[in-house]
């Protein structure tokens, strides 16, 4: 609990500061003006293709707990999902434990296995977003060393950095000789008896693709789930007006963003905006998008642009989840009665 009192102001301060630094030089009354112009229908059809990742990745998870032997019911996995991405926007990282949790109260699932598939989907798609980063990259090269440079101005010297990473490396080494030392006495308490037992269940989670009867389901619904992030992109490209802007400038879009939202702050807040801005630059300025704009009037646009795929796929995670944290409620109320 202490961790999260410290972990919650720490990522959002961290984000702001971010967030600060990509809207300085740009005035809000023009980001508001430029969201205002958007075609609204495109926007919640941005909206509705979030969703449907949502509910893909529930029906997906559905298929690495089956050759367990668990067969919980469809929606109880997509609200757990949606549940997973609402408490993530306060607490970066904790969705996960909540989505397993919540499941295993209403389903009577070993927290255990559910946390080996999780961690098995996030293998997955972290490969998935490898893949797209992968292609991205071949398709613009030079955009994407200009999105790093344009980033990285003010980032530490080399110098600094170097530092860094000799402490990191000197506290891993020392942290691991002391392990070592007293592994003996670690092994033979209470605790690591629970953490062997849990790392057991895990790995039966992780290995249950293994055992998998429905694997072009579960093909389909990863195709379904990255294919409406790309999707929602373009739907949010077309509210804008962005029409120079197509499959493979969408593609570099999505990555950028997919590369924000990694880094630990409440739903990319701050890096997702930093990205999206400059990306939409880069891109503007190596195909000449918009030759008569400036560069800060480019910015202004790919602010929007970050702002209102942000806000709009924020909105629909803080809707999903109440209707998640409902749905468990009453689901609980139902299995205590009946007990």
């Amino acid at each position: 609990m202490i961790k999260n009192y410290i972990k919650i102001p720490l990522f959002l301060g961290i984000g702001l500061v971010i967030l600060y630094l990509a809207s300085k030089d740009i005035p809000l009354d023009k980001i508001w003006a430029i969201i205002q112009s958007s075609d609204k229908i495109w926007v919640l059809a941005s909206l509705l293709m979030g969703y449907i990742a949502i509910v893909a990745r529930g029906l997906r998870w559905s298929n690495l707990l089956e050759p367990m032997g668990y067969f919980p019911k469809k929606w109880n996995n997509i609200h757990a999902v949606a549940l997973s991405y609402f408490v993530s926007l306060v607490i970066p990282r904790s969705g996960e434990i909540v989505r397993c949790t919540a499941i295993n109260q209403v389903e009577d699932i070993p927290v255990d296995k559910l946390f080996g598939t999780v961690i098995l989907e996030r293998v997955i798609d972290t490969s998935i977003l490898l893949l797209f980063v992968g292609m991205a990259f071949l398709l613009n090269y030079d955009i994407f060393t200009s999105l790093f440079e344009v980033t990285a101005r003010d980032a530490d010297s080399s110098s600094s950095r170097l530092t860094l990473i000799w402490i990191a490396l000197f506290a891993l080494i020392a942290a691991l000789i002391i392990l070592f030392l007293l592994r003996t006495k670690i092994m033979s308490t209470a605790l690591w008896s629970k953490i062997k037992s849990f790392v057991g269940g895990m790995k039966e989670g992780f290995l249950s693709i293994q055992k998998m009867k429905k694997r072009g389901q579960f093909i389909f619904f990863s195709i379904v789930i990255w294919a409406m992030y790309y999707f929602s992109m373009m739907a949010m490209l077309k509210a804008l007006h962005m029409h120079s802007y197509t499959w493979n400038e969408s593609l570099f879009l999505v990555v950028a963003g997919g590369l924000g939202v990694i880094i630990p702050t409440q739903n990319g807040i701050g890096t997702y905006h930093l990205l999206i801005k400059y990306g939409v630059l880069v891109l503007a300025l190596a195909y000449a998008f918009y030759p008569n704009l400036s560069e800060l009037e480019i910015q202004e646009i790919g602010l929007s642009l970050a702002w209102l795929q942000w806000g709009a796929q924020t909105i629909m995670m803080i809707v999903a989840g109440i209707v998640a944290s409902i749905a468990f409620a009453l689901k609980r109320k139902k299995n205590n009665a009946s007990t």
